[in-house]
């Protein structure tokens, strides 16, 4: 068996006005993540750790946050075409393991529906 582990970071800036994507799950809040796509800091760092455990780059290689076709875009089709790109080279996801680090809204109450939506993903 052949294990490969791929590491994620990523920070978006938060601020009115925006909406909070997390794990592919809207969440209600004050301030929300800016960003060229719709700034799922959660999806982001899966699709970097994914994407590095293949030696496949990163996710601003594959998705540049200076071509329109990715403005606005839900994360959720980012990690989905990283899933395909990783079935193409014969790589399965076994684990994701994440952290969030924020201080407000409080995630516990939707992590569930997170690891849902994101199971079905990958």
């Amino acid at each position: 068996m052949n294990i490969r582990v791929g590491f994620g970071y990523d920070v978006h800036q938060l601020a009115k006005g925006e909406e909070l994507w997390l794990g592919g799950k809207l969440i209600p809040a004050e301030l929300g993540a800016v960003g060229h796509s719709d700034a799922d800091v959660l999806i982001h760092v899966i699709c970097d750790a994914l994407l590095g455990a293949a030696n496949l780059r990163d996710i601003g290689f594959h998705f540049p946050d200076t071509s329109a076709d990715y403005k606005g875009i839900d994360s959720k089709i980012l990690l989905a075409d990283v899933v395909n790109l990783l079935e193409d080279k014969g790589y399965t996801v076994g684990n994701i393991d994440s952290t969030v680090v924020l201080e407000k809204p409080k995630v516990n109450p939707h992590i569930d529906d997170m690891k849902a939506i994101l199971a079905k993903i990958t």
